[in-house]
């Protein structure tokens, strides 16, 4: 017998035979959310992250990596503008930590689902594969925030930078709301590339484009025009910008409402490409692409 804690639990009944249209369009009518049902979705999200990270992985690749990337990325600022080069670019680097986990991982957990010959259980359950995918992610917000506390203390330290560690650290609220935008972000993300076959190649180009694109090592200012514009509608642009301005002692809570709303607008497009996901499988019996 299946434990209730199980996914499967969520899963629909088949439709009985002889079934009216009556009967298949109020089957068909999308059910309500069931807030117990996703407390079992999350809870089962945080044994999963910790049978594939248990400490000793998470201590050895996780941290290590959290504080080398944006540690090059420092050397790169300070290469290109001195001290105070290289404070921006902490301050960007530490930020682009939280793509790692909220990007990559999130998008990885939800590819891994076919060739486990489950995913058509999450199309099954009665939250939907959008909502059960979106509650699973709590665990990559987590481990997003707190690598980038990390990356923080790890690479202020090692320059000395105590000043600035302290006022990046007095911003883990705006790092928080920076880390569940950059997190709705990979929701559509992970709708565009979790099935395709060269998915893990495709998320991390995405990374490497936020690296590029949001004003991380350089300012987004000295991007072209029509790249600058695109800049401002990225998850993690506006979130370094209100880090650096309360670090400077400038006024930062609109660069910090700016990432709430970039957080929003990628929510609910995120959402969407996941139902439209869910939907042409539905329709063509499909389970192949997204």
């Amino acid at each position: 017998m299946r434990s209730p804690e199980h996914p499967a639990e969520l899963a629909e009944p088949v439709e009985p035979a002889g079934a009216t249209s009556a009967h298949r369009a109020v089957r068909r009518r999308p059910a309500r959310p069931d807030p117990a049902g996703l407390s079992v979705v999350a809870r089962i999200a945080w044994h999963d992250y910790l049978a594939l990270y248990p400490p000793a992985v998470l201590v050895g690749s996780t941290v290590p990596r959290a504080v080398l990337q944006p540690l090059f990325l420092a050397y790169l600022g300070f290469l290109m503008g001195g001290a105070e080069g290289r404070a921006f670019a902490i301050t960007g680097g530490c930020v682009h930590v939280l793509a790692l986990a909220t990007v990559v991982r999130a998008a990885d957990m939800l590819t891994e689902e076919q060739p486990a010959g489950t995913l058509h259980r999450l199309r099954l359950s009665r939250p939907g594969l959008a909502l059960v995918h979106l509650t699973r992610c709590w665990v990559y917000v987590v481990e997003a925030l707190v690598s980038a506390l990390v990356a923080v203390v790890g690479v202020c330290a090692f320059f000395g930078e105590w000043q600035l560690m302290g006022s990046l650290l007095s911003g883990a609220p705006v790092l928080a709301v920076t880390a569940v935008s950059v997190a709705a972000f990979g929701l559509g993300v992970a709708a565009v590339t979790a099935l395709h076959p060269a998915a893990i190649v495709l998320s991390n180009l995405v990374v490497y484009a936020l690296l590029v694109l949001t004003g991380i090592v350089a300012p987004v200012e000295a991007l072209p025009a029509p790249l600058e514009q695109l800049a401002q509608l990225l998850p993690l642009t506006h979130g370094a910008a209100s880090l650096r301005a309360l670090a400077a002692g400038d006024p930062w809570a609109a660069q910090a409402a700016a990432e709430a709303a970039v957080g929003v607008f990628w929510l609910c497009t995120g959402l969407w490409l996941l139902r439209r996901n869910d939907s042409r499988a539905r329709r063509l019996a499909l389970d192949d692409r997204g």
